[in-house]
């Protein structure tokens, strides 16, 4: 029994300092289990982020947001302070009454989001007597929706009273600045235009936001003329993020939900103008002296043409 003990005893002695180390933080550790970071965001509204921790067996000593490689919010209790960083600002105040009387988790609002407080997020932890530090980090997206519907300008030489088959039809679309730009789609009596109609240009990107251009270039049918004297255009600018993810209520992960997209149209009615016939021509005046003044060329072809065929039938 003696060298059973001595044996045991020789086997603990062993336990290298760089293993006891790692028993002990897997013993006594601090962890995030999640972070909540809106991924699509539109400019100029609040956002509010979320980081998720659990003390095992050790407490929180300090917890920090980073933007980058920027650090903007820091909460070693009880105190909270702010960072200067770029387009990020924190809403102390109401953060501060977010958080009260809450553990487990640290909320931070940021007022009024900008092109360029997008970017990851990281949430960083450290534990107290460990100092263990543990992270992790989600990505924001942040867009800025065009201030008003685009614009349809129709090209020199391009006329949009007097249309007729066959006459060429120039127009460019335009639309307010946005980030990303805008998708621009041509329509022609609430149809889709022939894709061959359409020059897409590159966007024109001015302080980090962008104009879409798009023209239309095409010859008037018969066909496009049948069923209306007018043919109405239409350019619609989309921007869309399609499903992004938010935070579940009660926070149960994450659920899918449709951010709102911009969506605007620009109108431009083409209205077309057919030949006048011989007969408008004539009574179009108003006045009889009027017409008599104006059209006895005409009217004296009338008469001989109704009068011609009876006098050669006379002389037969």
């Amino acid at each position: 029994m003696r060298g059973y003990k001595f044996v045991l005893k020789m086997k603990k002695s062993n336990i290298s300092p760089f293993l006891f180390t790692i028993l002990l933080q897997s013993a006594i550790s601090i962890q995030v289990e999640k972070v909540v970071v809106p991924p699509v965001v539109l400019a100029g509204r609040p956002v509010t982020l979320e980081c998720h921790y659990k003390e095992e067996g050790d407490k929180l000593y300090s917890l920090k947001w980073w933007r980058g490689d920027e650090e903007f919010y820091q909460y070693i209790p009880p105190k909270r302070k702010e960072f200067p960083a770029t387009g990020v600002t924190v809403n102390l105040t109401v953060t501060s009454s977010l958080n009260w009387g809450k553990d487990g988790q640290e909320v931070v609002v940021l007022d009024h989001v900008g092109l360029d407080t997008a970017g990851v997020y990281k949430c960083e932890l450290v534990a107290e007597r460990s100092f263990e530090t543990v992270s992790q980090q989600a990505n924001m997206t942040v867009i800025y929706a065009p201030e008003g519907p685009p614009v349809i300008t129709p090209a020199a030489g391009t006329e949009s009273d007097n249309i007729t088959a066959g006459q060429r039809v120039v127009l460019n679309c335009s639309s307010p600045p946005a980030s990303p730009p805008p998708v621009l789609t041509w329509y022609i009596n609430e149809r889709h235009v022939d894709p061959s109609w359409v020059t897409p240009s590159p966007p024109v990107f001015q302080r980090n936001l962008a104009r879409s251009h798009s023209r239309l270039d095409f010859f008037v049918s018969r066909q496009l003329l049948a069923s209306s004297r007018n043919l109405s255009v239409t350019c619609m600018a989309t921007q869309g993020v399609g499903i992004i993810g938010s935070a579940g209520s009660g926070g149960d992960g994450w659920q899918q939900q449709a951010l709102h997209s911009y969506k605007e149209s620009a109108h431009l009615t083409l209205r077309s103008t057919r030949p006048l016939s011989f007969w408008d021509r004539i009574f179009s005046s108003g006045s009889s002296a009027r017409v008599c003044l104006q059209h006895h060329h005409n009217l004296l072809l009338v008469v001989i043409a109704v009068l011609a065929p009876s006098t050669l039938t006379t002389h037969c």
